[in-house]
């Protein structure tokens, strides 16, 4: 036997360790395939956007012309036909021939009528995975947020539509003393404004309303100046693209919503210091608590771990829970904080003292 040749180990008794270590091994493996199964799916999703699969499922569609539009094997065609039915994006239509559609919620986000999408959430969603990829690269050059504001932006920002006032109207439903104030016309300081999917429903919903919004990213304030005139409101809107630090309005505004899930660490307390002061004695201010039911499954921890890492590749908290927030209020001198349970989560809401 040759010193190149492995020993061989009778099947009666083998190695305890290697045994276990291969089976460790084989088990590593399949969560490894597991985890690339949602890649693979996403990286499909993309695929068939990109090649009219998405639009043209919108209507009962056959294999055969699905297979027509990419210029792929009517086979590979029947399988990825396959693989969106198991991740539930497509549902048999009842016809015949075979026909498929998408499901509801597909049908709706691939619809936009409400200004999300789906490449809109698919480009945030590979936003995401960028800031992921480079997590521990201490080499690269630091996180720019200019790179993917637009898109972030974007995957937030609803269109002003009958739904959206709706569904803000049920946080304003909790809060009346801000709904008077948004009645009588404000004038409302939107900080972080995005392209403005609260904003421009709240400034369709209360007709009298004046509002500021203060974004720092141009290609953002540009789209939400597109979408502000699309909506009619233009005339009642000032777009400020700066640094909502720099902010030197005093005493101007009776109401203001602070998008503070966007804000990163460092700029907190000086954009907090500027609100303050742009605000009108006993002036309010309303922020939203952006994080998940608590769950302790794990995938829900999971999950929360990796938004975190997100989060933190981005600069920005992970997750500022109501009550931590409101104890970031206090600090800065507010008062009167109030955590407020609401259909559509929990919102603080605090007052400026009226010195």
């Amino acid at each position: 036997m040759s010193d190149n040749e492995p020993i061989p180990v009778s099947p009666d008794s083998p190695d305890p360790q290697s045994l276990e270590a291969l089976q460790a091994a084989l088990g590593a493996r399949a969560r490894l395939r597991q985890w690339a199964e949602s890649a693979h799916l996403l990286d499909l999703l993309r695929a068939a956007s990109a090649e009219g699969w998405l639009e043209a499922l919108a209507r009962p569609v056959t294999v055969v012309d699905l297979a027509a539009l990419g210029g792929v094997p009517a086979e590979r065609a029947r399988r990825t036909v396959e693989v969106l039915l198991a991740a539930d994006v497509i549902r048999e239509a009842g016809t015949t021939p075979p026909a498929y559609t998408l499901t509801g919620d597909f049908a709706a986000l691939q619809a936009g009528a409400s200004g999300l999408g789906t490449d809109i959430a698919l480009d945030a969603v590979a936003a995401s995975r960028d800031r992921v990829r480079t997590a521990l690269s201490a080499s690269g050059t630091p996180y720019d947020w200019r790179e993917d504001a637009l898109v972030v932006a974007r995957d937030w920002g609803m269109l002003p539509t009958d739904a959206s006032r709706a569904l803000f109207g049920m946080a304003y439903a909790e809060l009346p003393d801000y709904h008077e104030r948004l009645t009588a016309g404000g004038p409302l300081l939107d900080v972080g404004s995005g392209i403005g999917g609260a904003l421009l429903s709240t400034l369709t919903a209360y007709p009298a309303l004046h509002a500021v919004a203060v974004e720092r990213a141009a290609d953002v304030a540009e789209e939400l100046r597109d979408r502000a005139e699309a909506a009619d409101v233009a005339s009642r809107l000032d777009i400020r693209r700066t640094d909502a630090r720099h902010l030197d309005d005093e005493a101007a505004y009776t109401v203001c919503y602070w998008a503070q899930a966007f804000f990163p660490h460092d700029a907190r307390a000086d954009t907090l210091a500027a609100i303050r002061r742009a605000l009108t004695p006993d002036g309010l201010l309303l922020a939203q608590e952006l994080a998940p039911p608590p769950d302790d499954s794990p995938s829900a921890r999971l999950s929360a771990a990796l938004d975190a890492l997100v989060a933190d590749g981005r600069g920005i908290p992970p997750v500022v829970r109501a009550e931590s927030l409101a104890e970031e209020f206090r600090t800065a001198g507010f008062t009167d904080v109030k955590v407020i349970p609401t259909p559509v989560g929990r919102l603080v809401l605090a007052r400026r003292d009226t010195h």
